[in-house]
């Protein structure tokens, strides 16, 4: 599975049920009958990748909403999205 890069353009997997629990947004595998938990701003970013989206717009829109360095931002969201990619929550769309 190749790494993500700034890029690359994303979409969330489909086969998730997901509900909100104090702030947190939690998932469960339908394929997998895995649990995942995310805090407010990886729910932020799984709502945004609802549609493909690059890295690199995906961060710009983290920028606009919060006060994140943009080096910062973009080291942390390959990072958290390499994981999910791993895990087969996200893919890369054509």
């Amino acid at each position: 599975m190749a790494t993500l890069t700034s890029a690359s353009r994303v979409v969330r997997s489909e086969g998730f049920i997901t509900s909100t629990v104090d702030n947190e947004l939690v998932m469960m595998s339908l394929e997998k009958g895995t649990y995942y938990g995310l805090d407010a701003i990886g729910s932020q970013i799984w709502e945004n990748i609802a549609t493909p989206i690059t890295i690199e717009a995906l961060c710009q829109k983290l920028i606009d909403q919060f006060e994140v360095d943009p080096a910062q931002c973009q080291a942390d969201v390959l990072a958290f999205l390499n994981e999910l990619h791993q895990e087969d929550m996200v893919h890369e769309a054509s």
